[in-house]
């Protein structure tokens, strides 16, 4: 998830589709009253439904590779090409989609359970490999079970769709953003790259691979399009997992990138200063998480040490351990180091001069570092744009695509403004990172809505970390509770995004019984957090769960040595 949205997108209002004839001819009638049908994609696709398949050896790019371990020996490629805009089809106008196939048993075999189609979420990046991750991670059902990936529209090795854009820097911070927002909002090839639209490529590829219904898994902005193509297509879907959720009751992803500014200050502040606390030994900074964020805070209190301390940050890739707390280690070193050399600074500061000091002293490891030093030697070189001069630009960001024009989000700068104004007093990190500005969303109208959720969608279950930064609580809780036909599974105490596999009978075996065809979880599961890196016990970092998988009081700070309530209760 991008840092810029910070996340991706969805929804998109059908209500009633129309069936298309080949001749791209709207030939039915639109349903009465409230009923709805599910889209016919083979009457949709005209001859492009009759395509056949060419299967070849696989070329992962550098963006999507195979995780380590994965077995690539029986996935496939193949490119298939579907309608451009599944709403308005033209045979004049396509795009190619690809599609990996991990193929372990014939769909006419009596053993054949199903085939999941897996998306890692973005949308930033190649998905063609994560079938061979989903494959990895569910060793239970390979034997019955085929998986799919693919690069959605616009990523990878499917079609892509940009916009040229062009805007004065002396404009201000959300000079870029509007000219972004102004032009691609109007360009119509960008138009189809929205999460509907993906939805329908999906089961495009059901139609394709011959199967009457699949079982989906996403993850992140995966669960976004997931609820898109649970809504639309339910007929066709026998289960779900939605991991580490966005709210997709909601009109608009605008609610996730509120929430996000929150949620990564809240981990910042709970969980990642806890953990510096407890190991005093190791970072240096004391056992009081609530000094060491205060002590944070006033080392970069001034617009110079503040901004060192984002380049620093963004060199480091100190952001990935918001995501992933294995990376915690990396991140208490890199506070630290910040804290240390703030402090140490006197007179005039070069912000790329202190962060590159603070980098230096980092524990990082050799791939991050490359990074580091590649990042801080871009700082330091002179700006290619002379005074005056208009900035011109190519936008393919498909991130923002799918996120501005699935849902209206709130147009102009006023709203943007009082917003960041708010939010930078409960979320201070987030503002030092820079990430207070006004997205090209607020420049992007839309009539895009999302589908009807009624008790059509299919079963599913949601897997959500109480201090995951990247898709907060309160959007998984809400996905969790609030989607029809859907269980929750909250894991306490643990902020990684992408939950499952995690690892624990708790979370994991509910997982592989309802894939393998029982029922979802009757209750909520509030599952235990594991020990974060060079810690053997669990502790809480905000208040326990209770069987609501809710709080009874706002995070705060607390002693970061209480052991973990639902730790003790396994």
């Amino acid at each position: 998830m991008a840092l810029r949205v910070a996340l991706a997108a969805v929804i998109i209002a059908l209500g009633v589709v129309a069936i298309v004839s080949s001749n791209g001819r709207d030939d039915a009638a639109p349903p009465s009253g409230d009923e709805t049908l599910t889209p016919d994609v083979v009457a949709l696709a005209g001859s492009l439904a009759d395509q056949e398949l060419v299967w070849e050896a696989c070329e992962f790019t550098d963006d999507g590779p195979p995780i380590p371990g994965a077995d690539v020996s029986n996935v496939e490629c193949a490119t298939i090409t579907v309608p451009r805009d599944w709403l308005n089809p033209d045979p004049e106008l396509t795009w190619d989609v690809r599609i990996s196939h991990a193929r372990n048993i014939d769909p006419s075999d009596p053993r054949y359970h199903t085939t999941v189609i897996a998306h890692p979420g973005g949308p930033y990046a190649s998905g063609l490999s994560y079938s061979t991750a989903v494959q990895l991670y569910t060793p239970e059902l390979r034997p019955t079970t085929n998986y799919v990936s693919f690069d959605q529209r616009g990523l990878g090795q499917s079609s892509h769709a940009s916009c040229d854009y062009e805007y004065d820097p002396a404009g201000g911070p959300s000079a870029a953003a509007q000219a972004i927002g102004d032009a691609c909002s109007q360009d119509p090839a960008v138009a189809t790259m929205t999460t509907e639209q993906a939805a329908y490529d999906m089961d495009f590829i059901r139609h394709l691979l011959g199967l009457e219904t699949v079982t989906y898994m996403g993850y992140s902005y995966g669960t976004w399009l997931g609820t898109w193509y649970g809504a639309l297509f339910s007929d066709n879907i026998e289960r779900m997992i939605l991991d580490s959720a966005t709210d997709s009751t909601q009109e608009s992803i605008q609610t996730l990138y509120n929430a996000a500014h929150e949620g990564r200050d809240r981990q910042f502040r709970l969980h990642m200063m806890n953990w510096i606390a407890r190991n005093d030994s190791t970072i240096g900074l004391g056992a009081d998480p609530e000094a060491i964020w205060e002590r944070y805070f006033a080392a970069t209190d001034t617009p110079e040490t503040s901004l060192a301390a984002q380049y620093a940050w963004n060199a480091a890739s100190g952001s990935l351990a918001f995501s992933t707390p294995v990376l915690y280690p990396v991140a208490g070193s890199l506070v630290a180091n910040i804290i240390a050399e703030s402090e140490a600074s006197t007179g005039e500061v070069d912000p790329v001069a202190l962060a590159t000091r603070i980098v230096a002293g980092t524990d990082l490891p050799d791939v991050l570092r490359t990074t580091a030093e590649q990042t801080l030697a871009a700082l330091a070189a002179p700006p290619e744009t002379a005074p005056g001069e208009l900035i011109q630009g190519t936008h393919d960001y498909v991130i923002e695509f799918t996120a501005c024009t699935d849902g209206q989000w709130t147009q102009g700068h006023e709203y943007w403004d009082d917003f960041h104004e708010r939010t930078a007093q409960i979320a201070p990190l987030t503002a030092q990172f820079g990430l207070l500005i006004t997205p090209t969303c607020a420049f992007w109208p839309t009539d895009s809505a999302m589908p009807p959720l009624d008790d059509s969608f299919p079963e599913t279950i949601v897997l959500q970390s109480e201090l995951d930064s990247m898709t907060p609580f309160e959007q998984g809780w809400a996905a969790g509770t609030g989607l029809p036909n859907a269980s929750l599974i909250a894991v306490d105490n643990e902020s990684i995004h992408g939950v499952f596999p995690y690892g624990t009978e708790e979370v994991d075996r509910p997982v592989i019984d309802f894939l393998l065809g029982g029922d979802r979880p009757s209750e909520t599961i509030i599952a235990p957090g594991k020990p974060l890196p060079l810690e053997d016990t669990s502790y809480e970092s905000w208040t326990p769960l209770d069987e609501n998988a809710e709080h009874d009081s706002d995070p705060q700070f607390t002693d970061p040595t209480i052991p973990a309530e639902t730790a003790r209760l396994r």
